[in-house]
């Protein structure tokens, strides 16, 4: 959903750069467009997700009580 709304601000700015006559400003947003695109297509080319990097871990090392960062874990 981020991915979208964060599109759909980059086409207004893109569209507004350009109706106002100031394209130069465009370049920006378009070469973020490009690279989030490129991004993308890397991860469906390469058949992996995000989500599939937190399922091929071993153990979850979990924050809170009795994780990693609690100070009475060896109590």
């Amino acid at each position: 959903m981020a991915v979208l709304l964060f599109g759909l601000l980059l086409l207004l700015v893109v569209g507004f750069s350009a109706v106002l006559g100031i394209g130069w400003i465009a370049i920006l947003p378009a070469l973020v467009a490009l690279g989030i695109v490129a991004w993308g297509g890397l991860t469906v080319a390469s058949g992996r997700t995000p989500a599939s990097e937190l399922r091929e871990v071993d153990k979850p090392e979990l924050l809170g009580p009795g994780g990693q960062d609690d100070p009475d874990r060896n109590r």
